[in-house]
């Protein structure tokens, strides 16, 4: 792994030019000024295991659609120019890559991509050349190397639902999320927000518990969130991605649960650079978390309690 150091300062006056180098397991892009040859910014990726199967044209097209993505911001509103191993980049089509291996809606969302008015495709043979190097950048410091009490606000999520009375297959369910401030180690509580749900899963609760804190995230606030459901932060930080670019389909084609809801999970996603989501157990009676934990438990419950009332009362009409 290689260090990126010494990066120029980016021109607001200028365009960007972004260079992209694809492997076969991943790809990594050099962003510039136009005009310059000090880089601004060094990013690599690796790519996922159905990513790697691709065609080597569908691995490209996978690296400049995430760069164009990842530093489209950064253009404020001039074009991008990307320089990239294939000629003729914007004219390619599943059509014309044999042995193509992603899916439809991929295919689609590249050909989308490709025709965007703010970039301009040129052609490098050197890139063709050059092999893939994986970066390991020192600044600025990635939300998850930093310390819980240098986030500015730590949100703690729960969500549950209870089997609703006189029923088999309906729940009783709520959400709750307690917004904090760390002192040194010391969680302190600012808000706290619940919704109670109709029929609803603890999968389901727990997923609307995390659109509801990326809700009320400050995007010029570094944010952890903290939430108890293993699988919504594997989807959140490993998965989502993938699922945007695929149309929300997995890798056999199908169209991911509760497909509306990550969407605008992935839509926030976008907008908050600064939040970090991580794990952790429930119901745990040590840790920095445990706090937070507690408040949010508690939350819920009175929330889920309030869903069962209201439950029970539309039963007798």
């Amino acid at each position: 792994m290689l260090a990126a150091k010494h990066l120029h300062t980016q021109d607001n006056k200028t365009q960007l030019v972004i260079r992209v180098i694809a492997g076969a397991i991943g790809f990594n892009y050099v962003t510039f000024n136009e005009g310059e040859t000090v880089p601004i910014a060094y990013k690599s990726h690796l790519y996922s295991a159905a990513e790697q199967r691709f065609a080597p044209t569908e691995k490209i097209l996978t690296a400049v659609q995430m760069a164009v993505i990842k530093e489209r911001p950064l253009a404020h509103g001039k074009r991008i120019i990307v320089v990239s191993p294939i000629p003729a980049l914007e004219a390619v089509t599943k059509a014309s890559v044999p042995n193509t291996k992603a899916l439809h809606p991929r295919w689609i969302q590249w050909a989308t991509s490709l025709t965007a008015t703010d970039v301009d495709y040129i052609f490098d043979p050197k890139l063709q050349t050059q092999e893939f190097l994986q970066y390991e950048v020192e600044y600025p410091v990635p939300v998850d190397t930093l310390p819980i009490d240098q986030h500015h606000v730590v949100m703690i999520t729960d969500g549950s639902a209870l089997p609703a009375i006189g029923t088999k297959h309906q729940y009783s369910a709520a959400c709750a999320v307690v917004s904090s401030y760390m002192k040194g180690e010391k969680f302190c509580p600012q808000h706290t927000y619940t919704q109670t749900l109709r029929d609803c899963t603890a999968q389901l609760a727990e997923l609307k518990a995390l659109l509801m804190a990326l809700e009320h995230t400050d995007p010029t606030q570094f944010t952890l969130i903290v939430c108890g459901s293993y699988y919504c932060v594997q989807s959140f930080n490993e998965y989502l991605h993938y699922w945007r670019l695929n149309g929300f389909r997995d890798s056999k084609g199908n169209t991911i649960k509760h497909r509306l809801l990550w969407g605008k999970v992935a839509d926030l996603k976008e907008m908050l650079p600064k939040v970090h989501v991580v794990h952790t157990l429930g119901h745990q009676r040590v840790g920095i978390h445990v706090a937070g934990n507690t408040l949010a438990d508690e939350a819920t419950k009175s929330a889920v309690a309030v869903a069962t009332v209201a439950a029970v009362t539309r039963s007798r009409f």
